[in-house]
C-alpha cells in the first residue's frame, strides 16, 4: 500500500503493519483510525505513528520505559478485553510526545498511553485512573536511553524504516 505524507513524503507501507485504533481512536483525532509506526534510524528512541489515512497527521511517540522505569500502567479489564488481550506479551506500549515551540521542553504523556495488541494489530488510547502519572513527563529533565527498561519493554510493532 502506498500513503503519501507530509513529512515522509511517498511511503510504500505492508497492510499487515496497520494498527487499527479502538475505543474512539486518539483523543482529539477520533476520525482517524488506521496507523503505521515509521522510524528514522536504528537506535532512535523516537517513532513516529503516522496516519495511514490522512498524511499530514503523525504523532511522535516513544516507548516510556526508555524514559522512565517507574511506569506501570493498569490496563482495565474492559479495555483488555476491547484490544483482545490475553498474554501479558501481546502488549506494547507507547506514548505521545510534545515539543513546545523553541524545542527546548519536550514532554510526554504518560497519562494516556496508547496501548497495542501485538497479535491482533489493535490500539486504544487510554485515559489512566493513576493520578501520579502526568500528560508533560519531562523528557528533557531524564537522559533518554534506548537501554533503559530493557527487563520492561516489550517488543515493538514492525516499524517502517524512512531513509
Amino acid at each position: 500500500m502506498i500513503i503519501k505524507t507530509t513529512r515522509f513524503g511517498t511511503v510504500t507501507i505492508d497492510r499487515a503493519r496497520i494498527i487499527t485504533m479502538r475505543g474512539g481512536g486518539i483523543l482529539g483525532f477520533e476520525n482517524l483510525t488506521q496507523y503505521v509506526l515509521v522510524t528514522q534510524g536504528e537506535n532512535n528512541p523516537f517513532w513516529w505513528l503516522q496516519s495511514v489515512e490522512d498524511g499530514a497527521k503523525a504523532f511522535v511517540v516513544i516507548n516510556p520505559f526508555v524514559v522512565t522505569t517507574d511506569y506501570e500502567p493498569v490496563i482495565s479489564d474492559d479495555d483488555a478485553a476491547l484490544l483482545e488481550i490475553t498474554q501479558p506479551d501481546e502488549v506494547f506500549i507507547m506514548t505521545i510526545v510534545t515539543v513546545r515551540p523553541g524545542g527546548e521542553t519536550i514532554t510526554t504523556n504518560l497519562r494516556a498511553p496508547i496501548v497495542v495488541n501485538l497479535t491482533k494489530h489493535v490500539a486504544k488510547q487510554i485515559v489512566l485512573d493513576q493520578e501520579e502519572y502526568s500528560v508533560r513527563f519531562p523528557i528533557a529533565d531524564n537522559s533518554v536511553d534506548p537501554e533503559k527498561g530493557k527487563e520492561k519493554e516489550k517488543t515493538a510493532p514492525t516499524l517502517s524504516t524512512v531513509r
